[in-house]
């Protein structure tokens, strides 16, 4: 029997473990769910209600870094060394999370905004999307669950900035993290800050082109100056990311 792969469209942290699975050839089933729908999927399988979650033969396996700890010497040929695995852990807190927090601050006073993006398909950008049922109780949710706070905005906001600003340099002399190959930290960064650069082998690129963003967060994206690590996240979308599903 074939894995199955439940995961949000647009999580860039069910992103990560699908390109880790894609580049290892992994079997899977695809199993894409709308946020707040997902509970009744999920309910049943663990404890913790979030995605991504690969279900196998031998049992479940969650959360983006684990999937890629059962793929990672097929998809990368060899095992990551514990300067990889503790900047993957770094990128995915200050600059996953960070962004988890950031996209829906932005976005959760557009409520047609949500509708478009938590589809299980992309709409056209002239269609107009009702938003998710019971949009208030999930928008009160969202706020608690990524502590969408002022105070929190800035914590983030900063964690986002250093992490950014290291990798920058690192890349400004380097074309992979590890120096010699794509690895797991190239794709870390790749997938989780994908929803700033947009690349267009991405599999979440026709949602977000889907919607207009508003204008305050087009406004914080450009004024980041991140573009050294944009234009590497192409890069490695280009060169790297091959897709089953």
């Amino acid at each position: 029997m074939s894995a199955n792969l439940y995961t949000f469209p647009i999580s860039h942290f069910s992103e990560k473990a699908r390109w880790g699975l894609d580049l290892a050839n992994y079997p899977y089933e695809l199993n894409p769910l709308i946020p707040g729908q997902h509970i009744q999927t999920l309910k049943p399988k663990v404890s913790e209600l979030y995605v991504p979650v690969l279900e196998t033969d031998s049992g479940i396996i969650q959360g983006s870094g684990a999937i890629l700890d059962l793929v990672e010497e097929k998809a990368f040929g060899r095992r990551a060394s514990d300067e990889e695995k503790q900047m993957e852990e770094k990128i995915d807190n200050q600059i996953g999370k960070s962004l988890q927090t950031l996209l829906y601050h932005f976005i959760l006073d557009y409520p047609e905004i949500v509708g478009k993006l938590f589809l299980l398909k992309p709409a056209d950008i002239s269609e107009t999307v009702a938003p998710p049922e019971h949009f208030e109780l999930i928008a009160l949710s969202l706020k608690r669950r990524y502590k969408i706070t002022p105070k929190n905005l800035e914590v983030v906001k900063l964690a986002l900035d250093e992490c950014s600003k290291e990798l920058i340099q690192i890349y400004k002399s380097k074309k992979y993290f590890n120096g010699n190959s794509f690895g797991r930290v190239d794709l870390t960064l790749a997938s989780l800050m994908g929803m700033l650069s947009e690349p267009k082998e991405s599999p979440a690129y026709p949602w977000f082109t889907s919607v207009t963003m508003p204008e305050p967060f087009l406004q914080w994206r450009n004024n980041l100056g991140y573009d050294i690590l944009f234009e590497k996240i192409k890069e490695f979308y280009k060169d790297f990311r091959i897709q089953s599903k």
